[in-house]
């Protein structure tokens, strides 16, 4: 039994690119949420047509009716830190990564009408809705975030801060590297292996290589959070073998970046 439900994302032709969306999220009223692919580089800083990130990343708001002037984002730097957007938040990230949420990687938000935007290009981002409340999370899920509880942190900042109760939590991760594709060493294993305990399924070898299942891991830490199995949904497609995607592995470092950008309308 695993800790989700691999699903298929829904997609939608978007000028010359298209726009993905988890299907059990699309039913949540007010929520608005997508995942760009390629050849849109949502990264001003990085990768192919990096000079259009900006007007790309207004029209998206505009379609899925969400004002640009308070999309926000976090600077991802790698880390399991989550924090709450407030109001004097709103907007930092919204055209330059210098001006984003400093040293945090995961965003929590009640604030109506704020679209709260994460970037990949391998690693899993997660995206968690309380539709009762009207309240989100979202997380960049590095293997160092991953192994440091991203996830976990994710789910215990939406109940301190908001009230949740995790079972009433739906998520979904977005697109990112399968699990037998992100290969890494022996010292990944044994820096999660100090911080989660028995590993060994996260940690799958084939020919004698070491893969992390960052899937897997990531599920495991929300199940172990209080969602329900059921209410994790994780997308099928690989980033790295599926060129709709940007991947760091596949392209090299100066690949651009997919974005989720999602949040509640006023």
């Amino acid at each position: 039994m695993t800790d989700y439900q691999v699903v298929e994302m829904a997609a939608e032709p978007f000028l010359d690119s298209a726009l993905l969306r988890f299907p059990h999220l699309m039913s949540v009223p007010g929520f608005a949420h997508v995942v760009t692919t390629r050849p849109w580089n949502m990264a001003p800083h990085r990768g192919p047509q990096k000079e259009l990130a900006i007007d790309r990343r207004r029209k998206i708001c505009g379609h899925i009716g969400l004002p640009f002037d308070r999309l926000t984002a976090a600077d991802q730097i790698h880390s399991a830190h989550v924090l709450r957007i407030e109001p004097s938040d709103v907007g930092a990230g919204r055209e330059t990564r210098e001006s984003a949420m400093r040293f945090t990687d995961g965003l929590v938000c009640d604030l109506p009408g704020v679209a709260v935007m994460q970037f990949s290009a391998d690693c899993p981002l997660i995206v968690l809705v309380d539709p009762g409340r009207r309240v989100l999370g979202t997380a960049h899920a590095s293997w160092r975030g991953t192994v440091a509880g991203i996830a976990t942190e994710l789910v215990r900042q939406m109940r301190k801060e908001f009230g949740v109760a995790p079972a009433e939590l739906v998520g979904g991760l977005c697109p990112c590297a399968g699990p037998v594709e992100y290969e890494v060493g022996d010292d990944v294993r044994r820096i999660a292996e100090s911080r989660l305990g028995d590993v060994g399924r996260y940690f799958p070898s084939r020919g004698g290589r070491i893969y992390f299942d960052m899937r897997a891991a990531n599920a495991a830490q929300l199940v172990e959070a209080g969602l329900k199995a059921a209410n994790i949904h994780v997308a099928s497609a690989s980033t790295m073998s599926d060129e709709r995607f940007f991947s760091h592995r596949r392209d090299g470092a100066d690949t651009g970046r997919f974005a989720l950008i999602a949040g509640f309308r006023e």
